[in-house]
């Protein structure tokens, strides 16, 4: 098996404290990336949760709001529908 150099850019700051939490567990951080990489080939997916930022469940609920109000208007209150250019002008202000 031949292996090749492999170069990442990361905050000097947080190259200190992975290497700080890596040394503590006895290891470096090139063996980390190896096995990180290796599990990620077995299992198919990341090897570790990940979540979603709040922020964009937020944005995706409020989006999810106005799409079924506006379904909810379309279905209802047909005779009061607004040109599309006109309700894209108001939610841009």
């Amino acid at each position: 098996m031949t292996t090749s150099a492999t170069s990442i850019r990361m905050d000097d700051d947080l190259k200190q404290q992975v290497q700080a939490k890596l040394e503590a567990l006895g290891l470096n951080f090139n063996t980390f990336v190896v096995m990180a990489s290796k599990q990620l080939v077995a299992q198919n997916k990341l090897p570790f949760d990940t979540t979603v930022p709040e922020t964009y469940d937020k944005q995706l609920a409020f989006l999810q709001t106005e799409l079924d109000r506006g379904l909810y208007d379309l279905e209802h209150h047909r005779d009061q529908a607004k040109p599309l250019a006109q309700v894209a002008e108001y939610r841009l202000d």
